[in-house]
């Protein structure tokens, strides 16, 4: 995965389980020694090897999208209402959905925010 293409798009947030304001950091961060600090209560976050792997999967899922682009003009998804189909554009549901991840940290299921339009903000970047 190119490095400088991360940097900017690969921002990820947590709500802390302590006062609920979002924990920022980015994938270049993430390794079995990082250790996340929310900056408004002091609660501490790490993740082990298999959460980190997780998150860097699905990071790169989101490359594999990207690297899709000039496809996703071609591809929609149907939605049946009755017996009606509608079809929405793949390419469209990028730009307005937000990429999340349910993991378990601990014993409790954190939801990460990957803060990225997988098209729009490398597209900037080429």
């Amino acid at each position: 995965m190119n490095t400088e293409k991360i940097t900017d798009a690969h921002r990820i947030e947590l709500n802390c389980v302590g006062c609920g304001h979002a924990v920022e950091f980015s994938l270049l961060d993430l390794n079995p020694d990082t250790l996340l600090t929310c900056k408004e209560c002091g609660k501490t976050y790490s993740f082990t090897p298999e959460l980190a792997d997780q998150i860097k999967r699905f990071s790169k899922l989101l490359e594999t999208v990207y690297e899709s682009r000039d496809l996703l003009g071609q591809a929609s998804i149907g939605i049946k209402v009755k017996d009606e189909e509608v079809k929405i554009p793949y390419q469209l549901l990028l730009t307005r959905l937000n990429s999340l991840l349910s993991l378990k940290m601990g014993d409790q299921e954190m939801t990460f925010r990957f803060r990225v339009n997988p098209i729009a903000v490398f597209e900037k970047k080429e």
